[in-house]
């Protein structure tokens, strides 16, 4: 009978770096229909602040996320590039 720590070792983990860079153009795409919210808010006759005050702070949130988002991925990707370069080297 085989050791459960033999079969995990087995199993190479796949990161989702290329749906979390999607994910991270989509939060953009919903950053754009917030300012299309807003400015179709603010081109009311009557502004409803509360409604573009809840846009703003939906905006800001999702630019945090993005944000964290785009830093992450591209220090995975860049660390993944510096290991890949010092293994090839190392083998010269």
């Amino acid at each position: 009978m085989r050791s459960r720590a033999k079969n995990t070792k087995a199993v190479k983990a796949v990161l989702p770096i290329g749906r979390t860079a999607r994910l991270a153009c989509q939060i953009e795409a919903m950053r754009a229909d917030c300012c299309k919210a807003a400015h179709t808010l603010s081109q009311q006759k009557v502004l409803d602040e509360f409604e573009l005050d809840e846009c703003a702070r939906l905006d800001d949130a999702l630019a945090e996320a993005h944000l964290l988002l785009k830093r992450t991925v591209a220090r995975i990707i860049m660390s993944r590039l510096r290991r890949r370069s010092r293994a090839g080297n190392s083998d010269h």
